[in-house]
């Protein structure tokens, strides 16, 4: 089984892998750009995935969408991934897997604030004993996203020592990235940003760009392109070193 999970792991997360450690790291920021529609979402669940089959521990929190709409996506791209491996045989043992290990939190409703999450956050860990290594943020892109909600969301990240992810919506007409620096409205807080990845439509698929890494605004083409479908690495990309 573990092997399965292994070679099932598709995610832009394998780009970012060093001393053996599958993502980003313990306390950085990764912000996923992209205009609407693009697939950010999807991209964010598919990188929860990822963690999952890592044996990591995620928390997806969602700012509009209920708990049973980002369980079914979880579902249905593991699904997908199976059905592409023919392995679908191992559908229950890793979707049981992958419930043990998530944790859903949706605000939907609710007003979201850093406070609020953290003391969600402490709800897991005084009654559930979860502590995630993993936290993805969905939909935060539409609250007012600054450089103090930036560093305060990222300083929540550092205390636990978990991978934070996030999307930034960017506009066609709106103003220019200029050199060095993230495409507004990311350049706002980029100071507080680890790793940014930008989503871009191209006849039909869908390329990945690194915009950020280790601390540098690069705004690199690694010529990768993601299945459209499932927003994931298509096969015979490899791991970064």
């Amino acid at each position: 089984m573990t092997k399965l999970m292994i070679e099932l792991r598709r995610s832009p997360r394998l780009l970012l892998e060093r001393d053996g450690h599958p993502g980003p790291g313990p306390g950085r920021l990764a912000v996923v750009l992209a205009r609407a529609g693009v697939g950010k979402t999807p991209l964010l669940v598919s990188v929860g995935v990822d963690a999952l089959l890592s044996g990591q521990r995620v928390l997806h929190v969602s700012l509009e969408r209920t708990v049973d709409k980002i369980r079914s996506w979880y579902d249905d791209l593991l699904m997908e991934m199976l059905r592409r491996e023919r392995k679908l045989e191992h559908w229950s043992a890793l979707q049981l897997h992958m419930e043990r290990r998530r944790h859903i939190h949706t605000y939907v409703g609710r007003s979201f604030s850093v406070d609020r999450l953290r003391q969600a956050l402490d709800l897991l860990r005084e009654a559930m004993e979860f502590v995630p290594e993993v936290i993805i943020l969905d939909r935060v892109e539409y609250t007012e996203l600054d450089a103090p909600l930036v560093a305060r969301l990222r300083q929540l990240a550092s205390e636990l020592q978990a991978e934070l992810w996030m999307a930034c919506r960017t506009h066609r007409d709106g103003p220019q990235a200029q050199p060095g620096h993230l495409p507004p409205p990311a350049d706002a807080f980029e100071e507080h940003v680890d790793v940014a990845f930008r989503l871009e439509t191209q006849e039909a698929k869908v390329r990945l760009q690194v915009l950020k890494d280790q601390g540098q605004v690069v705004d690199k083409d690694l010529n990768i392109l993601l299945d459209p479908q499932t927003l994931l690495l298509t096969t015979g990309v490899g791991r970064r070193r």
